[in-house]
């Protein structure tokens, strides 16, 4: 039999686990249903494309400006706290998308929901890494699993919800409200960043600047975070001809890879996860583009997503285990450069496109994945020195 103290840690340990995989799921659903309702707002407003670019990159921009911002507080008063104020923020965020009534104010409401979004993915991304180590096994994989089954479910709940005759407010306002009942269930469950202690603020942290080690992880987030933006954007899956249970295969297909991610995590090292993936999406995408053929290019879309798909859990991963900068400014920094990488794709492609023509200038979502499965080799990723109280970033 354990000793009770043993078995009551571990009960608050597995607790603190779900409770997170619910604050993923918060974070998916919200995206999802905002993402599903972007039509709707287009049609609403009377939007082009060029405004609604703006609209899209206002909420880049809101994002990145907060991510390090975010990983200074983690550092001051550690992930649980600031997780629990994000997660508050972000659902209201996205209640008061639904009250946007022109162009200007959607921008505007864009831009903070982004930055509530920036927020909290630094925030459940470093509360993650503290579960993962009390946890005593590779867990990151399932809560980005869980972040990608909260965006079909948004995405999904949404449709049936627009079908049935809602609009953006209603449908936006009811998923606002059944994600702060989440929260309020998920946030008094939240793991402290040392099991038995209180968080001791790091009132004297100062800021550091990202080693070569991390700004190597940072570029390989870069580019696959860059095949992920691109694969999302509208041209691209109208070009690839595929309907919308296509686009579905491809989520469907990384949501469950991320779920198998902890299993490889323990069987293979980071690197090789990379090196396999990178591969994943180079073939994946060769055989969508290559074969004019509606289920080549679907099923190479669902290996580009088994690819992308745990590139994010083992570079947020290494990145939290940074003891010089601390789990929060390290993942912010790997985030934010990765969310720079998302924000690329479709402009370069849109740029290359002018020029070469749209399909071969999809070449550069498969060039992505070369660069991701070289990572390690072009960036040497892993490859720092360490110190007594420094922990290499192994990958």
């Amino acid at each position: 039999m354990g000793h009770p103290r043993t078995a009551l840690n571990g009960a608050a340990i597995k607790r603190s686990k779900w409770a997170l995989a619910m604050l993923f799921l918060v974070d998916g659903v919200g995206f999802g249903s905002w993402a599903a309702h972007v039509p709707v707002f287009k049609q609403f407003l009377h939007l082009e494309n060029g405004s609604l670019t703006f609209v899209l990159l206002s909420l880049i921009v809101g994002a990145i400006v907060t991510m390090p911002v975010t990983g200074q507080l983690i550092e001051h008063y550690g992930s649980r706290r600031v997780v629990r104020a994000a997660a508050v923020i972000y659902v209201v965020m996205v209640a008061l998308l639904a009250q946007a009534s022109s162009l200007s104010v959607l921008i505007l409401f864009a831009g903070l929901y982004g930055a509530a979004k920036g927020a909290f993915d630094v925030a459940v991304n470093a509360q993650a890494i503290t579960v993962e180590k009390q946890y005593g096994l590779p867990i990151m994989s399932f809560f980005q699993g869980c972040w990608s089954a909260g965006g079909l479910l948004g995405a999904g709940a949404a449709s049936l919800m627009l079908q049935h005759g809602g609009s953006a407010r209603s449908d936006l306002s009811l998923t606002a409200g059944a994600l702060m009942l989440c929260n309020l269930w998920a946030m008094p469950l939240l793991a402290c960043e040392t099991v038995g202690k209180a968080v001791k603020p790091r009132g004297s942290a100062k800021f550091i600047w990202p080693d070569a080690a991390l700004l190597r992880l940072a570029a390989v987030a870069f580019f696959g975070l860059m095949a992920e933006g691109a694969i999302g954007d509208s041209e691209v899956r109208v070009t690839l001809a595929l309907a919308a249970a296509g686009y579905a295969a491809y989520a469907i297909a990384m949501a469950a890879a991320r779920f198998a991610g902890d299993w490889l995590a323990q069987r293979l090292s980071g690197k090789n996860i990379l090196h396999a993936s990178g591969l994943l999406i180079a073939f994946g995408m060769g055989c969508a583009l290559l074969i004019p053929s509606w289920w080549p290019a679907v099923g190479g879309l669902m290996l580009t997503g088994i690819g992308i798909a745990n590139i994010v859990p083992v570079i947020w991963g290494a990145a939290g285990r940074d003891t010089r900068m601390g789990a929060g400014p390290a993942i912010s920094t790997v985030t934010t450069v990765g969310y720079c990488g998302f924000l690329t794709g479709p402009p370069v492609i849109g740029s290359l496109s002018v020029v070469v023509g749209l399909r071969p200038a999809m070449a550069v979502i498969a060039l992505a994945g070369i660069i991701v499965a070289g990572g390690p080799v072009f960036f040497s990723v892993g490859s720092t020195s360490r110190t007594e109280d420094e922990e290499v970033i192994a990958v």
